[in-house]
């Protein structure tokens, strides 16, 4: 995989419905969904692919630099507080009539500041490369790249690619949506209960693994993450979101780890692609929770109350 990249030169360096019962689902399947959740990169700086890019701006302000791409997606630049160098490109599709519409569907992070937590794989920028290959394995191919100078590292069963300096630091991650790319849908009864621990627990790292760039989640009114930065956002115990998703873990969790009680469907929209609806019994006070392929893997888009 190699999203299209985009090439800065700052400071006189190149910076670069309708429901349809299944069976059940064979363990087979729920392993390799559950597996694929925390093999696909998801998250950049605490921002998760499909968020709005209005919660990109709401946190991090106007792009610096914005230019139009092939296939109707448009790249913003936009500067990271607390760094000089390092800046953040939202890639977003523009297409009125899409439900893709003003979506973050690529992301890079690029820098030769030492980042911190970048949310992918507990990795950072200026990382040694052999840091990142004991996280990620060999890349596929590695080659060089004469116009910004780095080597670039491919993972093509991936959705992310990798920019290394000269000096063997790493210095830009790339990472990819592929919206519809699910020959079916996955997820289930595993990733809601797997999603009510880690909020129950307050674990923001699976939390964030889990989560729907959209997620929502509605009791008389629905509360989601469009205000900003989603790690901030789902990490603040007092958020509106947060206060409902933690009332709903306690649903979940009640029903025990195996939920025999609840009732997994395909969810089917006129607009996009199938995803999974996990349906609780009339006892609970859930009534559904609604998950989408994203970025490779299932992730839980909606949550909502009786």
């Amino acid at each position: 995989m190699n999203p299209s990249r985009l090439a800065l030169v700052l400071c006189c360096a190149a910076l670069a419905c309708l429901p349809v019962a299944v069976q059940g689902q064979s363990s087979e399947i729920r392993s390799k969904a559950t597996t694929q959740v925390h093999s696909h990169a998801h998250e950049l700086s605490g921002f998760l692919l499909r968020q709005d890019r209005k919660a990109v701006e709401a946190a991090l302000g106007k792009p610096f630099h914005q230019e139009k791409r092939p296939n109707n997606i448009t790249a913003y630049a936009y500067h990271l507080h607390g760094f000089k160098i390092n800046y953040l490109v939202a890639f977003i599709y523009e297409e009125k009539r899409s439900i893709y519409n003003d979506k973050v569907m690529q992301m890079e992070l690029t820098g030769t500041e030492p980042s911190g937590p970048t949310g992918f794989f507990g990795l950072a920028l200026g990382d040694s490369a052999e840091k990142v290959e004991s996280a990620l394995g060999k890349p596929a191919t590695i080659r060089h790249e004469d116009d910004v100078n780095v080597d670039l590292w491919d993972y093509p069963q991936e959705n992310y690619s990798l920019e290394f300096t000269s000096s063997h630091r790493l210095y830009s991650i790339q990472i990819e949506d592929e919206p519809g790319g699910a020959k079916s849908p996955a997820g289930g009864t595993d990733q809601v209960h797997m999603f009510a621990r880690a909020t129950k627990d307050r674990d923001i790292n699976a939390i964030l693994s889990l989560a729907s760039g959209e997620i929502e989640c509605s009791k008389k009114e629905a509360f989601g993450i469009q205000g900003g930065n989603a790690r901030k956002i789902l990490d603040d115990r007092s958020s509106p979101i947060s206060v409902c998703l933690a009332e709903a873990s306690e649903a979940i969790l009640a029903l025990g780890p195996e939920m025999k009680a609840a009732d997994t469907d395909i969810r089917i929209w006129e607009k996009g692609p199938p995803g999974m609806v996990v349906k609780f019994p009339w006892s609970s006070p859930l009534r559904e929770v609604v998950l989408v392929d994203e970025a490779g893997a299932p992730r839980i888009y909606e949550v909502t109350f009786r």
